[in-house]
């Protein structure tokens, strides 16, 4: 019998997940800054897992060990993290008998696990399909080990290079205008207002601050001019005498800011489709100093002449042979297909950005293609200097990336940060939507979007990378399907894989691949040989690609379960014996569990742990509009015995529960709430179930993962109910309470919706047919407020006015009582609400009613502006905090009048 690992024991969850979320807020000196990539999880939690594979379940292993060595900035640089890691690495070499373990990762992606294997002393193999991700893990895990820091010196040598001879044929685009240099241009698009009669040119925004920073107040404010053309002034701090914050489009729609025409969503998609969209230079934020922040001015005569200088020079660029690798065309050509993931619709679908090149204006081109030309110059004049063609290599890898870094903040659609006073980059979210008023950075400016910032992030990021034990890491492209190594070669294989259709990888990574193709491609023949990133062996749900619609859908989730089944066929294989495997998967729908579970299964392997910890910010910008989950579940797996037996429903369901029960109380005490609560008890059930080669019913048909699935759902919403203590309340408030407890205000899948409804006891179809509980929006549901319900709830109660006698109607339900009262509430009728909870008989403080409307408060008031927006229940949540306010008076008065 294999022995125990540290991981099937013990994990620290609390501490790994306040490192984790502290890790999360950094923007300086982490790996994250010197490429993007999408989804890459926490230094922290990657260490722990790494760790927690490797080392035996041991009384001289404790978790203290763990929380000390688990912090995001313990590394090689300094003495006390050097000599941590050196002890754990003599634990490591100990339990392997002197040799270092080899582990795999073959998803991975942005390199946060094999980093930190290699820095645990393993021998570390990296896999990614992407060949972006691809380059990005060379960068990260190779080049540093191999040059050591030498790296950094030079890297910051031919950047500045580079800067010097790009800068000489830029500054003439960017002028400045006295003695301040100009850190960004501010762009409104604009559309003709459709009204004949009126036909004024429409600034699209959706808001005109330009500074909203403390105390700090600077906006732009339209003038509508006599000969009916919208002029702009800057008015600041008390001269705003308008709501900065009203902007002319909301989603998706415009206004008319002479006539008030509004102007439908397809008008505006189809003017920019058809390129009658303008754009309009308006402001110029300029370099003043930290302490007083930025300085602003409207665009003038020579901000004009600037960009017309770089159109022109653009247009004679053009008709000059490309420097790029492949003989590429100065301007990506390339379509862009982002068809983008699950139901989401692209500003390429939707506005016309159909290739790569029209993402950019024609100065942002003309910057983007100086730079880049000088990067593949310095790459011939290292060679010339060192004969070093490797080296070379290298650093030219990260100027690359350099240049990447700056299309992230040098488009059409990266927006201005009026908190931060800077440009925002493209991908803050993982998808890219439309932006109706762009920042247009100066690279030469030295501010944050400039080529000199995001080399310096960058090189702080590397500094990350260097591991001080005389090992690279062998990275591979290659897809987890196919996998190239002998059977039985790993001892641990840790891997965070997609999550099935949260992140569009190949789809997003064109818009980097196309640069990069150009300027280094032709140093990666491997990978940079096709037109875009190959797509069709990616393992993620995309259904647009297969059709999309409810038929496309089918087939790109059985698309991906065949690729991840596969993938775990293949971690099985070259797994040895003894070894781990560790799968960390993070998304809202049990269904995308259910596709994950049953590859894992099938494939032979089953979980013998798992923990939830706490991965994502609060306010994540790729979260926001959704119900989702903020935990990773890390589930440490083993290879499925061959000779596991047969188990039966009953049985193995009894322990399953038991098992289940026992881990959620341990979850609950670690603080894990909500949608992170409903998927923290999937891989306990999992392990159970999964040991068995198969689980039958007494009449032989065999029991399917969804059937588990739907017996966690179970066990989970029982076990929350008596906590809160509301298991015994009816159907649609604990329906109601359970949906805000884990959603908040947030849409969830139709059919996540009817497995949590069914988990409950009840049909979703009576909640929405016969209590007007939810909303649904084609595959979209969510709960309703108060005021949502407002038609419904006036049916539920009757007013005789001649003896004030109430009653609620048929359907008395709890939660129905709780909004009817708020809707009285709101309508200010104090002495109908004192009626109305007189007929209820709620006249003491320990009613349930009072107990359900403070429960009600607790969950909804969690929830309300967590993402810096103001939530659909902010109004419930107000009104319930003066109902019950107000709870002690009530109740007297109701007292008095019974008494009276």
């Amino acid at each position: 019998m294999e022995k125990r690992v540290l991981i099937e024991r013990v994990l620290p969850i609390r501490k790994l997940s306040e490192e984790s979320r502290r890790e999360k807020a950094i923007r300086h000196g982490h790996i994250s800054t010197l490429h993007v990539w999408w989804a890459r999880k926490p230094l922290v939690v990657a260490r722990a897992a790494v760790l927690g594979a490797l080392l035996e379940d041991d009384e001289n292993v404790s978790s203290e060990l763990i929380e000390r060595l688990c912090k995001w900035k313990l590394h090689d640089g300094k003495p006390e993290g050097h000599s941590l890691l050196e002890q754990v690495r003599g634990l490591i070499r100990e339990r392997f008998l002197g040799r270092r373990p080899k582990v795999l990762d073959c998803f991975a992606g942005g390199g946060s696990i094999p980093l930190e294997a290699l820095r645990l002393g393993c021998d570390t193999y990296a896999v990614d399909y992407n060949p972006v991700a691809y380059v990005v893990l060379r960068g990260t895990i190779e080049y540093p080990q191999r040059y050591g820091r030498q790296l950094v010196a030079a890297v910051r040598r031919w950047s500045e290079w580079v800067l010097e001879k790009a800068g000489k044929e830029l500054e003439c685009f960017y002028p400045r205008v006295g003695c301040e240099t100009p850190v960004a241009y501010i762009w409104r698009r604009t559309i003709r207002c459709p009204n004949p009669s009126c036909g004024v040119e429409v600034p699209l925004t959706t808001q005109w601050w330009l500074a909203k920073r403390g105390r700090r107040r600077v906006a732009l404010k339209p003038i509508l001019r006599g000969n009916r053309e919208v002029g702009f002034e800057l008015v600041g701090d008390k001269e705003i005498d308008f709501e900065p914050s009203l902007g002319t489009v909301k989603r998706g729609r415009a206004v008319c800011l002479a006539c008030n025409t509004s102007m439908r969503g397809d008008y505006v998609k189809a003017e920019a489709r058809e390129g009658r969209i303008g754009q309009r230079l308006v402001a110029v934020a300029r370099k003043v100093d930290k302490r007083r922040g930025r300085s602003y001015r409207l665009a003038g005569e020579e901000d004009i002449a600037g960009f017309q200088k770089a159109e022109m020079a653009l247009k004679e660029l053009l008709r000059t042979p490309s420097p790029w690798a492949f003989g590429l065309s100065w301007v990506p050509q390339e379509p862009s297909r982002l068809v983008g993931a699950g139901r989401q619709q692209s500003v390429e679908a939707s506005y016309g950005f159909l290739e790569w090149g029209k993402f950019f204006n024609s100065r942002q081109l003309m910057a983007l293609c100086t730079f880049g030309k000088w990067v593949r110059e310095a790459y011939k004049e290292i060679v010339n200097q060192t004969g070093d063609y490797e080296f070379a290599k290298a650093v030219t890898t990260y100027l690359g990336f350099a240049v990447d870094k700056m299309a992230d903040l040098l488009s059409v659609l990266t927006g201005w940060k009026p908190n931060a006073e800077c440009p925002v980059h493209l991908f803050a979210h993982h998808a890219i939507p439309m932006l109706w008023d762009y920042a247009e950075a100066n690279p030469l400016a030295g501010a944050s979007a400039s080529w000199a910032s995001q080399v310096e992030r960058m090189l702080s990021a590397l500094t990350l990378c260097f591991v001080n034990n005389r090992r690279t890491a062998t990275t591979h492209l290659g897809s987890a399907n196919r996998l190239f190594f002998e059977g039985g070669k790993f001892d641990a294989v840790v891997i965070d894989p997609p999550y099935a259709d949260s992140v569009p990888y190949s789809d997003l990574s064109d818009f980097f691949y196309v640069w990069l193709r150009r300027i280094i491609g032709d140093l990666y023949p491997e990978a940079f040989s096709t037109e875009l990133v190959p797509k069709d062996e990616e393992a993620v749900v995309n259904a647009v690609r297969f059709g999309g619609k409810k038929h496309g859908e089918q087939i790109a989730k059985a698309h991906y379960q065949r690729l991840m089944r596969e993938s775990f066929a293949e971690i099985y294989r070259v797994l040895n014996s003894e070894g781990v495997c560790i799968v960390m998967f993070s998304h809202r729908s049990t269904s995308a569990w259910e596709r994950l579970v049953k590859s894992l299964l099938d494939a032979g392997l089953y979980p013998t742990a798992s923990f939830p910890v706490h991965t994502e910010m609060e306010a994540s910008t790729h979260q926001r509009g959704k119900a989702a989950v903020r935990s990773t579940v890390v589930m440490a797996c083993r290879r499925r015995s061959e000779n596991a037996g047969i188990g039966w429903y009953r049985e193995v369901m009894s322990e399953l529960r038991q098992v289940v029960c026992e881990r959620l109380r341990e979850f609950w005490r670690e603080g894990i709430r909500g949608a992170d609560f409903l998927i923290s008890a999937i891989g306990p059930a999992v392990g159970i179930f999964g040991k068995y080669r198969e689980v039958r019913h007494l009449d032989g048909t065999e029991v399917k993962v969804a059937e588990v699935l739907q017996e966690v759902r179970k066990a989970v919403v029982e076990f929350t109910l008596q906590q809160l203590g509301f298991e015994a309340l009816d159907e649609p408030t604990r329906f109601y309470i359970f949906y805000r407890w884990a959603y908040g205000s947030k849409e969830i899948e139709y059919d996540e919706a009817n497995k949590l409804a069914k988990g409950l006891g009840v049909e979703l179809s009576e909640m929405e047919r016969r209590y007007g509980l939810i909303n649904r929006d084609g595959d979209e549901v969510r709960v309703l407020s108060f005021e949502e319900r407002k038609g419904i709830l006036e049916q539920g109660w009757k007013v005789k006015r001649g003896n004030e006698r109430y009653g609620v109607g048929e359907r008395s339900c709890v939660i129905d009582q709780i909004q009817i009262s708020l809707l009285l509430w709101e309508y200010g009728q104090r002495s109908e609400v004192l009626n109305y909870l007189a007929s209820l008989g709620v006249k003491e403080e320990g009613h349930s009613f009072w107990r359900v409307a403070q429960a009600i408060m607790e969950v909804e008031g969690g929830v309300v502006g967590v993402d810096g927006r103001v939530s659909r229940i902010e109004k419930e949540v107000r009104v319930l905090a003066q109902l019950l306010g107000s709870k002690q008076g009530l109740i007297r008065e109701m007292r008095a009048k019974v008494v009276g």
